[in-house]
């Protein structure tokens, strides 16, 4: 009957009996002091603690909601009292001698952020809790939450009640059942319900189903011991659903409040240096004291992710340099060859001396470094399955791009040819890497002309280059990119070797006139004029009109050719339906425009790097915007409707986007990376698709609507 005398008693204290709150008092005072004198260790002070507990009590009591749930009420009261006095106690003595004013400060605040962090994820651990609860009745709600979130045992939760110790495990027992009956995971969890949370977290993530997620995840924060795959993969989710400042908000309590509560164990650092990355910013947000664990734990991956994570964060070359060397060793010494840090950091090395500082290695180092990166390249190709030509052909790009021991070049492309007469090289090629045969010994080739022409072998150089050209009228963008406008250039260098003036000028225009131009092609323009233009009365300018004049018409030629190839590649398959909703609730279904030629911009909003395909995408839209023959509409799944509304007001997107919660529309055409442009035509037909697509002035879509409005894609068809 206690708690149905608390509720009479309440209700006289609050109807102005002085007598019934003493009452009240001398039930709960032993209880409260004993709780208090357990978690702050001095049974003065909790005398003290005591006293302001119930003072704060008398004052609080007419706030109150429910008066059934008083002693749940008062031991939050006494348990904060008990935080801010431990808080208020002065840390050990120090010498000042020994510490600026400035590292005492910093030390303070430091310090204070800490435990304010720490407190927001208390608190917001008992605010997931409290919502569990309300499914349980009063007495069993009291008892889990004194159990639960008091931390105390059942003897101490029955002196608290004044009921048997028998009462409290049976109210435990009862509630424990109902909850997971409810289908919560409030007790412990055991290893696979731990396994099972984090999968459905994250299954609900990849299925856009972002809300649900969001929701299931909450049940991590109520785990104890803590769910680290749960916190994982809510990190994750957390990171990728809300703005940076909101994302912090959230994580980074949750990550200290982890830290601080479990025992330090490889799992624990890798969960929370992970939980960090997943903000925006990544290593930036990594507090220096998790690093310094980590690397407490050499011949680890947490181990080599703390040298990874600084390498990244460091803004010295040198100290960069540093730490990937310390990869490499530590990969060395852990025989891990199938790591992919392991290639990466020796990459990364490559990269700081062709873009940053050449000085920090030697020729026989440099040497070295990339047969060692050959060698640890082709362990991880062989691992994941990958093709091995991948490795030989970035090892000799590398000797080319820095001049490098070219001797060594000719040995490695042979054994890449070798390699790829194997059986099993082209599987991995074409089946693992979607890749070709033909076009990979063409590389191969190609790469053996480069040798020469580093080597100012003029005409075998030039003669390899266009024996093995590569397919650049593929698409717009392999025609105009970096590496054919490189190719064009190399052929215009080698003709002017051989003296003819005529292939280098037409070569050296190709490289010069491209939308990327080359650094050097220019210069080489300005020889060819020297040699041709000698005691001529035109100037260079009038010689680089006339050589931009003949470009354009050549570069029309390679348009048309292209576009003749995209449009007769028509797939002509029927196109799967869909029924997608806007954030107004607009209703889209594919069947509802037929006769209409119809865009689905697919994955354009996920990310940055995603919405990289907008301005190409407006492109068209503008052209085609007056034409009602003409449907573009965005798919979007995988992200919130927050972010919908954020990308929609950022980009100023004029075409509907559609929520696809479920990834039906990728499911349905089989789309796999993202972002892509789905083209249907008139009468329904999915007739092309454009993945990893890099438009340049909307083409090669706007050449593909425009087939389709003609009908000149269904007419080839039959």
């Amino acid at each position: 009957m206690e708690r149905e005398d608390d509720v009479q008693l309440i209700r006289k204290i609050l109807s102005g009996d002085d007598d019934a709150f003493n009452t009240l008092v001398q039930k709960y005072r032993k209880s409260v002091h004993t709780l208090v004198w357990r978690k702050i260790g001095d049974f003065h002070y909790a005398e003290e603690i005591t006293q302001d507990t119930f003072l704060q009590v008398y004052e609080k009591l007419p706030t109150l909601k429910d008066p059934n749930q008083f002693a749940g009420w008062l031991y939050v009261i006494a348990n904060r009292l008990c935080i801010a006095w431990v808080r208020k106690q002065k840390p050990a003595m120090q010498s000042l001698d020994a510490s600026s004013v400035k590292a005492i400060d910093n030390l303070t605040y430091e310090r204070y952020i800490l435990e304010q962090r720490e407190l927001e994820a208390t608190e917001r651990r008992h605010e997931i809790v409290d919502g569990l609860l309300t499914k349980l009745p009063e007495r069993e709600r009291t008892v889990m939450t004194l159990y639960y979130l008091g931390e105390m045992t059942a003897k101490e939760i029955g002196d608290f009640l004044s009921v048997s110790v028998n009462t409290i495990r049976s109210r435990l027992h009862r509630a424990r059942k109902r909850l997971q009956e409810t289908g919560e995971f409030f007790q412990m969890p055991s290893h696979n319900q731990q396994q099972n949370l984090a999968t459905q977290i994250t299954n609900h993530h990849r299925s856009g189903e972002f809300d649900k997620a969001l929701e299931i995840s909450a049940r991590a924060l109520a785990s104890n011991p803590v769910n680290l795959k749960a916190y994982s993969s809510r990190w994750s989710l957390i990171g990728e659903m809300f703005p940076e400042e909101e994302a912090k908000k959230r994580i980074c309590p949750e990550i200290e409040y982890a830290l601080r509560t479990q025992p330090e164990t490889l799992e624990v650092l890798d969960t929370a240096y992970w939980g960090y990355m997943s903000l925006p910013n990544r290593t930036k947000n990594v507090p220096n004291s998790l690093f310094d664990k980590m690397l407490q734990y050499p011949r680890t991956e947490v181990y080599q992710a703390a040298l990874l994570g600084l390498a990244e964060r460091s803004e010295d070359v040198s100290q960069k340099w540093h730490y990937y060397q310390r990869v490499i060793d530590e990969c060395t010494a852990s025989d891990v060859p199938g790591n992919s840090w392991y290639f990466g950091a020796y990459e990364h090395m490559l990269w700081l001396l062709a873009e940053e500082d050449r000085s920090l290695a030697s020729d026989d180092y440099l040497d070295e470094l990339i047969d060692r990166y050959l060698k640890v390249r082709l362990s991880y190709c062989k691992e994941t399955q990958q093709y091995f030509g991948l490795a030989y052909i970035e090892a000799v790009e590398w000797r080319l791009k820095f001049n490098n021991r070219l001797d060594k070049v000719y040995e490695i492309l042979e054994r890449a040819e070798i390699r790829l007469g194997e059986t099993e090289e082209q599987k991995w090629l074409v089946e693992h890497n979607k890749g070709s045969v033909e076009k990979a010994y063409k590389k191969i080739s190609r790469l053996r002309a480069e040798i020469s022409f580093q080597q100012e072998r003029w005409k075998e150089a030039y003669d390899g280059l266009v024996a093995n050209a590569p397919d650049y009228l593929e698409s717009p963008s392999e025609r105009f990119s970096e590496d054919t406008t490189n190719y064009f250039y190399m052929l215009g260098r080698s003709a002017e070797g051989m003296g003819d003036w005529e292939t280098a000028r037409r070569s050296y225009a190709d490289a010069h006139f491209a939308p990327t131009p080359h650094v050097e092609a220019r210069a080489g323009l300005e020889r060819v004029y020297d040699q041709i233009e000698r005691g001529s009365t035109d100037t260079f300018e009038a010689f680089l009109k006339a050589a931009e004049t003949e470009y354009r018409i050549r570069e029309d030629a390679d348009r048309e050719k292209i576009r003749q190839r995209l449009i007769t590649s028509g797939l002509n398959r029927k196109a799967p339906g869909f029924c997608l909703q806007t954030l107004q609730g607009e209703t889209y279904t594919l069947s509802a425009m037929s006769g209409k030629i119809v865009l689905l911009d697919i994955g354009s909003s996920r990310t940055r790097v995603h919405n990289r395909q907008i301005p190409e995408v407006k492109i068209v839209y503008e052209r085609f915007s007056k034409n009602d023959d003409v449907v573009i509409l965005g798919i979007n799944d995988d992200i919130t409707t927050h972010q919908v509304r954020k990308f929609i007001n950022g980009h100023q997107v004029p075409w509907p986007i559609l929520l696809d919660p479920n990834a039906e529309v990728r499911k349905a055409y089989q789309i796999i990376g993202i972002p892509c442009v789905i083209l249907i035509d008139k009468v329904g037909n999915w007739q092309y698709i454009c993945r990893d697509l890099d438009p340049i002035s909307g083409q090669p879509l706007i050449w593909m609507i425009e087939a389709l409005l003609s009908d000149e894609v269904i007419l080839r068809c039959f």
